[in-house]
C-alpha cells in the first residue's frame, strides 16, 4: 500500500482496510448542519464526503451537545441528508469492544467544526481516495 505523508491518514486507511469500515463520530451544528449561514457550503462539502464514505463502509455516530429531547430530531435531520445513522451520543448497539462505553463514543475519526474542520475533512478525503485505490487494485498498490 502506498503511504500518505500524514500519519493520521495512514492510520485511518489501515483501520478501514483491516475492518472493512470505519466509525465516524460527527458533530452536527456547523459541521454538517449549517447554524451560521456563512459556512453553509462547508457543511454541504462535509455531507457529500460522508455520503461518499458510506459507499466504502462506515458506521456513522452523531456526537452532539444538543439536549436529550432534541436527539431524535437531530437523527431525523441527518437522515434527511441521506446519511445512515447508527447511533446518537452512544455506540452502535452491536458494539462489543471495551472502549467507547463510559460516556465517550469510540470513533476512528471525529468530525467537528470546533475540532479542525478542514484538517479532518482532508484527512478523511485522502483516506477515502486511498481506500478506493487499494480496493480497486486488490491490495496490490505497493
Amino acid at each position: 500500500m502506498r503511504h500518505h505523508v500524514n500519519f493520521y491518514t495512514n492510520r485511518l486507511v489501515t483501520e478501514w482496510l483491516k475492518n472493512g469500515k470505519i466509525i465516524i463520530g460527527c458533530d452536527l451544528d456547523d459541521t454538517i448542519i449549517p447554524y451560521n449561514k456563512e459556512i453553509k457550503d462547508n457543511c454541504k462539502k462535509m455531507v457529500d464526503l460522508i455520503l461518499e464514505c458510506q459507499k466504502e463502509g462506515i458506521i456513522f455516530l452523531i456526537n452532539t451537545a444538543r439536549s436529550e429531547y432534541q436527539l431524535e430530531k437531530a437523527k431525523e435531520q441527518v437522515e434527511e441528508l441521506g446519511i445512515t445513522v447508527h447511533g446518537v451520543n452512544k455506540m452502535h448497539p452491536e458494539w462489543d469492544k471495551p472502549y467507547g462505553v463510559n460516556g465517550k463514543i469510540y470513533a476512528n475519526i471525529f468530525l467537528d467544526d470546533r475540532g479542525g474542520f478542514w484538517d479532518t475533512y482532508w484527512t478523511l478525503t485522502n483516506a477515502l481516495t486511498m481506500v478506493k485505490i487499494e480496493r480497486k487494485n486488490g491490495g496490490k498498490n505497493e
